[in-house]
């Protein structure tokens, strides 16, 4: 069902949101940035631990194209993704007394100097390879650990941006637009404004969870066996081209 319509991803990524920042202010205030995104994952992980199965079974002889095969789940992680974004940044600005469930957003755009601009050049493109390199193995080494358990860091990163777009709708507000307008108008121009570097950049990690979670259901089902051989070649190839798009989004950002 997700696969064939993912706009109920969007929308239940929404909801889930809403009910995870309810109950981490609620049960843990003073931590409640870091319980929003695990009991995100927490809602998730069922959902996409099972389509990683249906995608292992799918037939290698329906589709040639690697990429082509798995398609639908890709867009089923990017409306996980964007429903987070849109819904999060909503709480932030529209409930300000929940926004202690992003205090560490807001502390890493603080500690990272973001708020007073990029940096540019080669210094910059290798922070930013090495950083989002690194995050890109994490993730794919936590869904061959864990299954889908690179939703964790994905839902993270989701939040960061959402705390962005937060950021972008509070100045249109200062400017004297109304709440309601402002934030139909910040969530594009927040997005937009990143889209360049950050699609490719989100698109790497969604890639190198799917490669990790595709093999390790490869593990437990094949058993090193069957067709495992042809998962972990996909794997690589997945991962591969996510690395790929980690060294474009880095190029993007330092020097464009």
């Amino acid at each position: 069902t997700a696969e064939k319509d993912p706009k109920k991803i969007f929308g239940i990524a929404v909801l889930f949101s809403f009910i995870a920042v309810a109950f981490a202010e609620y049960i843990f205030p003073t931590q409640s940035s870091v319980f929003t995104v695990a009991l995100v994952t927490m809602l998730f992980l069922p959902l996409f631990q099972r389509l990683f199965e249906i995608e292992e079974k799918k037939d290698y002889k329906l589709h040639s194209n690697l990429f082509k095969r798995h398609e639908e789940l890709f867009v089923v992680f990017g409306s996980f993704f964007l429903g987070l974004v849109v819904a999060m940044s909503a709480i932030y600005v529209f409930f300000p007394t929940m926004r202690g469930a992003f205090s560490l957003q807001e502390g890493w755009y603080t500690s990272n100097g973001m708020m007073a601009g990029q940096a540019t050049g080669d210094g910059a493109f290798s922070a930013f390879f090495i950083n989002n390199s690194q995050v890109l193995l994490m993730m794919f080494l936590l869904s061959i650990i864990f299954g889908a358990g690179a939703v964790f860091i994905l839902a993270w990163n989701a939040s960061i941006i959402a705390v962005y777009v937060g950021f972008v709708i509070n100045s249109f507000i200062r400017s004297g637009v109304s709440p309601e307008l402002a934030y139909v108008l910040g969530v594009p121009a927040g997005v937009g404004s990143i889209a360049l570097h950050g699609v490719p950049e989100i698109g790497a990690y969604i890639i190198g969870a799917f490669a990790g979670g595709m093999l390790s259901v490869g593990v437990i089902r094949e058993r090193f066996k069957g067709h495992f051989n042809q998962i972990f070649t996909d794997s690589l190839i997945f991962l591969a081209a996510a690395e790929a798009l980690i060294i474009l989004a880095a190029m993007l950002e330092a020097y464009v």
